[in-house]
């Protein structure tokens, strides 16, 4: 490729990509206002016994290591085939990954809640511009990514506290190709809608795992986030300490 015509591919991503940057510090102060106020409600200030004698305390990850999903699943004793080549590797959500630990047990490792924010689309952009249509982006793609391997690693749960906030002209009602993508990717189940709990199965382990998915045009906003974020996280730890 002519290096001016390099120049070009390069230089389209980067407006996508500061957005996509400032998409991360939204969804990570998000994940912090959660942090902060499960803080509150138990583990000080006269929460449920003092949050169990403050054994509990509550820790935000930038990353999932697949060595501790792959243990995660061991630990269920459910399973016994791995493929563990790649157990160096990690999964790196956009706003981490918010844990419940416990002070007298450094094993003791549960997931509140998993946090990712796509966007995708420039097309409005582009219109504006005077320019044509580009394809469709890449966001889904790498987001079925990380959702397949975190719905392994809880599958032994009965819930899967997962969300994605997705923003961008290609989530628009009308770009039916990538609506249907996440629809997919849900398991048939709706968008915009919070799921928490696995549902409509017959045995312990024979469940759908449904997760919170929200899509829409416009950007979310930390706090619409938040509120959402908030919900999942303390029917998280309601449902593994109450």
């Amino acid at each position: 490729m002519p290096r001016q015509a390099l120049r070009a591919n390069l230089n389209q991503h980067q407006p996508k990509n500061k957005l996509s940057k400032n998409d991360d510090l939204n969804i990570n102060e998000a994940m912090q206002k959660t942090k902060n106020y499960l803080e509150e409600r138990f583990a000080w200030g006269g929460g449920v016994a003092n949050f169990i004698e403050g054994n509990y305390y509550f820790e935000i990850s930038k990353k999932l290591e697949l060595s501790f999903m792959i243990d995660n699943i061991k630990n269920s004793k459910i399973r016994a085939e791995f493929d563990t080549n790649f157990m160096d590797r990690e999964i790196k959500p956009d706003g981490g990954i918010l844990f419940l630990r416990k002070k007298d047990d450094e094993n003791f490792k549960k997931i509140l809640l998993v946090s990712e924010a796509k966007r995708q689309g420039t097309n409005d952009e582009r219109a504006k511009e005077g320019k044509g249509k580009q394809a469709t982006g890449n966001a889904i793609e790498r987001l079925g990514k990380n959702l397949t391997g975190i719905k392994a690693m809880l599958n032994h749960e009965k819930i899967t506290p997962f969300v994605c906030f997705g923003w961008g002209c290609d989530f628009a009602p009308s770009v039916k190709g990538v609506l249907v993508k996440l629809n997919v990717l849900n398991e048939f189940y709706y968008l915009n809608k919070t799921y928490i709990f696995k549902t409509d199965g017959n045995s312990d382990h024979n469940y759908f795992s449904p997760v919170s998915m929200y899509f829409r045009e416009e950007k979310w906003e930390v706090d619409e986030m938040y509120e959402i974020m908030k919900e999942i996280a303390e029917t998280s730890l309601r449902y593994y300490i109450f």
